[in-house]
């Protein structure tokens, strides 16, 4: 007799992960997981990616030019390569660089070759090509195990595998031959299959000492190396192996078979393959009516690709008893059979029989209360009571006791050992007590005499010290001496309690929407315990207390809280069902076994080898699918696939927007979620939204970070990935830009300092040149008026004294002139242009009235800036002096005086023409020469301008031009 071991009988389940590309295009050819977690796979000969969020063709994110259009069937490595069969040859495409491979290495003479079969045994990948080699990979290296002839007309290959190796040994099915490789030596053999062996082989799986062949027409075979056997495997009939809906897979060292209807095969992996374990497994039956195009087990998992989606076939990691009995209200234990109660017959089975049995006709069995060795109250929704004893189901009889005047309802959903031998009854209606000796039914009345929980369904009772602690669907409640309290929640609120427990001196409450509540006996104080601290659902069905460990049934999943953290297990785990319901629960400490029901059967697990499983498991690692840059909302410039070690992007300076596209690796176990911040915009992490889409408008230029991390649904697993962007600057926003701002302006300041200097140098000069005309000028002249006083003293003739009176007063004009020259010079009022004007005017007359001169002026004032005081200065003393020549050698005669301001230049022009007839006897008494030309020059040079000249009989011209434009710029600036 062979040994069961259920544990390992129903230890897979599947997961759902696509159900094809949509609706309408649900057949997955071929299917794998590159190194990052992502999903690869071949529909309608075309590739696809999927991220756990969205599917998307390969050509969308592969941007370049393609070398195939279709693609057979694909395979992954653990060096993150697609190996990708196609109608053009083999490529590769390395997803960790996101390039294809090129002539390298380990892919010359691999590239553009079609492929027979391609095997990834873990450490080694094996690729047999039509050019007749068999090549093995090793990372990026490769070396040649194995030349063949290849065959012209090429007959059926096998569905399945035709290529096999480990670490020792090669198989290869080619064409009617069977090729076998000594790894290690390298020596080869090949052996002629029949040609109906062949012609039917369906896939092949290594054993110990050869090799399992599954044909379709031939059913099972084993070759030992000299010949094919076929064999009988032990449980199986001939209909088995003519009916193809069944899996089979090679895994540790056995041979897994599950059929459509359940059965479930391991085989051990020899020549004569020995049944070990023969039970019933929890795949969905459906899935076996479909197709199976790959079936690839690696681990733990392995990926179902079918006409009907894409499936995970998953190896549970804790041991696990299924009994699909429908909705399991209630659990008792007599002998070594579980009863399970529900809306059914009654139903029984043991733990090493997976049968189900029925042992009492249909019925509501809601509760079960042991009374006894192997005896059993039933609480029953309809019927009230009845007695279970050793598996044979009873009715109980009862009536109201005399005086009763409440309605007694016979809807029973909790039962509780009272005083002696009579019992709790929680009821649709309030509490009741049951006396199993007279069969009396009254009601438990508090104070007043009213019923306790009138018009409440009690949903659990529990009787400690002579309390009677109840929950009903308004909250939590106790009774002692007639008096009742309602300790949670307050007592306007309503709440949903489905039962209640008792550790540590605490009450704990499994609640419809609260999560778990903890009650402080002593204190009165509650905490709290939902999703939001990592329990499974906030609606909690029931609860157990196993070695310190609170089991928690919930509407989505089981719980286990250690006193610090939640532990959670759903379908994708590997329960058969999610939904927990009422308080199904039993512990059978003889076994170690931990038994729930829910709205789909029971379940079995071992408390703590349960926990460890769940602690073992880990989220992964975060990794960005997909970017999409753009220069408007609406503009794409492109959108890409990041490299894998790729942790910093540059971003061009016109980009105006991205989107970050975040993969959801597994998606499908939905055991964890994922955060991100976006440091400086989003400084505190956010759940990611289900599009898995970051978006960033209006970026600005800077030094972006974005942080996303993977947190499991206890928060105990966390894996987080930082990523940094950097938009490059427009010029104006670069250091550079800035430096050369602050050196500009550096320049500019110094150029303004120096242009100070030279401005309070200049006035400095201008005061000590006023101050040596004054004491040149004005001396000379005081000179003079005292030497004329000292002859009028002396000479007492009246004609000499007149002289030197006139002298007297001519000295004193000038010097009051000189005098006035140097306050209007010296006073910065006088800096706009209209006083130069006003000034040259009052010279002109103040001097040339006295002569026989006709003056015009032509004055242009286009700019109403002022003049810098040095140029009023120097431009003033070259017209005065002009003047004095004009009245030394030109008494008679006209004079035009014109004078341009404009913003950037200053235009003087002074031109005297004398009358004919004295011209030539002014010239010849007074020539024009002397100091006065050479001091107006050295005025002009003084200013920057230019001085011309002109000088004749006839005609004396003077004309100065200055240019204004960045003396007077900074003129205006600091005055």
């Amino acid at each position: 007799m062979p040994v069961f071991n259920r544990v390992v009988a129903s230890s897979y389940h599947e997961i759902e992960i696509l159900s094809g590309i949509d609706s309408f295009h649900r057949n997955i050819e071929s299917a794998g997981r590159d190194k990052q977690g992502f999903i690869w796979f071949v529909a309608g000969s075309l590739l696809y990616r999927y991220d756990g969020v969205s599917i998307r063709p390969f050509e969308e994110l592969y941007t370049s030019e393609l070398g195939f259009t279709e693609v057979n069937r694909l395979t992954t490595d653990d060096c993150g390569r697609l190996w990708l069969e196609t109608r053009n040859g083999l490529f590769i495409f390395d997803t960790m660089l996101w390039r294809f491979i090129g002539q390298d290495t380990f892919s010359k003479g691999l590239l553009g070759e079609y492929v027979i079969a391609i095997f990834n045994q873990g450490k080694h990948l094996f690729v047999a090509t039509r050019s007749g080699v068999v090549w093995q990979i090793n990372g990026y290296k490769k070396r040649r195990v194995l030349g063949f002839e290849p065959a012209l007309s090429e007959l059926r290959r096998p569905v399945g595998h035709c290529l096999l190796a480990d670490d020792n040994r090669l198989w290869f099915a080619y064409n009617s031959l069977l090729f076998f490789v000594n790894l290690k030596t390298g020596i080869a053999q090949h052996f002629q299959m029949p040609k109906r062996v062949y012609q039917g082989l369906d896939d092949v799986f290594l054993l110990k000492e050869g090799l399992l062949l599954r044909n379709y027409g031939l059913g099972y075979l084993t070759f030992d190396g000299r010949q094919f056997n076929k064999i009988h495997l032990k449980g199986l009939d001939i209909g088995d192996m003519r009916d193809w809906a069944h899996w089979s897979f090679a895994e540790a060292g056995k041979i897994i078979f599950l059929f459509g209807d359940g059965r479930y095969f391991e085989y051990q992996n020899n020549l004569g393959m020995t049944l070990i374990s023969q039970n019933i497994h929890d795949v969905r039956r459906s899935l076996f009516n479909s197709k199976l195009n790959q079936l690839d087990f690696k681990g733990h998992e392995g990926f179902c690709a079918t006409e009907h989606g894409l499936y995970s076939l998953v190896k549970r990691n804790f041991s696990l008893s299924y009994w699909n009995t429908g909705t399991a209200r209630a659990i008792v234990k007599q002998q070594d059979k579980y009863y399970v109660g529900g809306y059914a017959p009654l139903k029984y089975f043991t733990l090493n029989d997976l049968s189900i049995k029925e042992s009492a006709p249909l019925n509501n069995y809601y509760a079960f209360l042991p009374i006894g060795q192997d005896t059993a109250l039933v609480g029953m929704e309809g019927n009230f009571l009845g007695l279970l004893v050793r598996g044979k189901f009873s009715f109980l009889s009862y009536r109201k006791a005399k005086g009763t005047r409440e309605d007694l309802s016979t809807m029973v959903y909790s039962l509780c050992h009272y005083r002696n031998n009579s019992y709790l009854v929680g009821t649709s209606g309030g509490l009741w007590v049951y006396n199993r000796d007279t069969g009396l039914v009254s009601p438990l009345r508090d104070k007043i005499g009213r019923l306790v929980g009138m018009g409440e369904r009690i949903n659990s009772i529990q009787v400690r010290q002579q309390v009677i602690s109840f929950t009903t669907d308004n909250g939590y409640f106790d009774y002692l001496a007639g008096q009742v309290r309602k300790i949670y929640p307050l007592q306007s609120e309503r709440l949903q309690v489905y039962s209640h427990t008792f550790y540590n001196n605490k009450v704990f409450l499994a609640t419809k929407g609260k999560g778990l509540i903890a009650i402080d006996a002593v204190s009165g104080h509650v905490d709290t315990y939902g999703t939001n601290v990592g329990l499974a659902h906030n609606v909690i069905f029931n609860m157990a207390w196993v070695d310190n460990l609170l089991f928690l049934g919930t509407y989505r999943g089981l719980s286990v809280w250690d006193g610090k953290n939640f532990y959670n297990a759903y379908a994708m785990h590997g329960l058969p069902f999610e939904e927990f319901n009422q308080a199904s629960v039993l512990e059978d400490r003889l076994k170690g076994q931990l038994l729930i029901g829910g709205v789909l059967g029971c379940i079995a697990i071992q408390p703590k080898e349960f926990l460890h499983s769940l602690k073992q498991q880990s989220v992964p690692q975060p990794v960005l699918s997909r970017i999409a840059i753009g220069t408007g909302s609406s503009t794409i410039l492109r959108s890409y696939t990041p490299n894998a070690d790729q942790d910093t992007v540059m971003f061009d300076k016109q980009i105006e927007f991205v989107n970050l596209n975040v993969a959801k690796i597994d998606a499908y176990k939905q055991n964890y979620k994922i955060y991100f911040r976006l440091r400086p915009l989003v400084k505190s992490f956010q759940e990611l939204s289900t599009s898995g889409e970051i978006s960033i408008s209006d970026l600005r230029t800077g030094e972006y970070e974005l942080e996303v991390k993977a947190v499991s649904d206890n928060g105990l697993s966390v894996k987080s990935k930082r990523w940094l962007f950097y938009k490059k600057p427009n010029f104006y926003e670069t250091q550079l830009f800035y430096v050369l701002i602050t050196l500009g302006i550096g320049f500019v300041l110094y150029a303004v300092a120096i242009m100070r200097s030279s401005q309070l140098k200049r006035d400095r000069k201008l005061r000590l040149e006023l101050a040596r005309d004054l004491h040149d000028e004005v001396g000379g002249l005081l000179t003079g008026i005292a030497m004329q006083t000292d002859l009028i003293t002396i000479d007492q003739d009246a004609a000499r004294q007149n002289r030197s009176l006139e002298k007297i007063a001519e000295y004193s004009r000038e010097a009051v002139q000189t005098m006035d020259d140097v306050i209007w010079a010296i006073d910065s009022r006088n800096n706009s242009q209209g006083s130069l004007e006003d000034r040259m005017r009052f010279l002109v007359s103040q001097i040339l009235p006295m002569r026989d001169v006709e003056v015009q002026f032509d004055v242009n004032l286009e700019s109403a800036g002022k003049l810098p005081q040095y140029v009023r200065q120097n431009v003033y003393l070259i017209f005065k002096e002009a003047l004095h020549n004009i009245c030394k050698h030109s008494p008679h005669g006209q004079v035009d005086v014109y004078l341009k301001i404009a913003p950037r230049q200053l235009v003087l022009k002074v031109s005297n023409v004398l009358r004919v007839k004295k011209a030539a006897e002014s010239y010849a008494r007074h020539p024009r020469h002397g100091q006065g030309t050479s001091n107006m020059k050295r005025r002009a040079e003084a200013i920057g301008g230019k001085f011309e000249v002109e000088r004749s009989a006839t005609h004396y011209r003077i004309e100065l031009v200055a240019k204004l434009h960045a003396k007077k710029f900074f003129y205006d600036l600091f005055n």
